[in-house]
């Protein structure tokens, strides 16, 4: 009788060890496959009113209209208005009076922008590799050039010697790789 019992405990603790992994791989199966939703094309009304907001005068609706064009596909744009947006955010990086959330809002709206900043690229890179700037701003520039692919790609050689930097803050270099 008491093998019995030492048996079935043995039985049951597998069986719950089977059914609880079973159960884990089934759950955590749909983050392994899950892929990263493409962003939407912008409307024209859209860029409409998110140009306007790059005009406004107070810094904290640009930094808005900046991080509003991190959530679009903007490789598309109409080359005039993303010209335009390249130059507005391009300002804002060399003012370095400038809020660092706003700085870094529109370093990745620019890494957001394709080729259109392809001549910003250099700015970028220089804001990355600059120890006076907020490490916010840095870690937005290493995902700006991430983002820029085949733009940045001359660069590759700085990004690396810079990933090899152990003096740079992780979450810095992490945006960087």
């Amino acid at each position: 009788m008491f093998n019995g019992i030492n048996i079935r405990r043995k039985l049951s603790f597998f069986l719950v060890f089977i059914f609880t992994f079973l159960f884990i791989t089934q759950i955590s199966s749909s983050w392994v496959n899950a892929k990263e939703k493409p962003k939407p094309e912008p409307k024209d009304w859209h860029v409409s009113g998110i140009m306007a907001a790059l005009d406004d005068s107070y810094e904290g609706v640009q930094e808005l209209a900046f991080d509003k064009l991190g959530e679009y596909e903007l490789k598309n744009l109409d080359k005039q208005q993303a010209d335009e947006i390249a130059k507005k955010a391009a300002n804002v990086l060399e003012n370095e009076k400038a809020d660092s959330e706003f700085r870094k809002s529109a370093v990745k709206a620019l890494g957001n922008l394709g080729d259109v900043a392809k001549p910003y690229v250099e700015d970028i890179l220089d804001i990355l590799k600059n120890e006076k700037v907020d490490d916010d701003v840095r870690a937005g520039a290493a995902s700006a050039l991430g983002n820029l692919g085949d733009a940045a790609k001359p660069y590759v050689k700085d990004i690396l010697a810079f990933l090899k930097d152990e003096k740079v803050e992780d979450y810095v270099r992490n945006g960087a790789a």
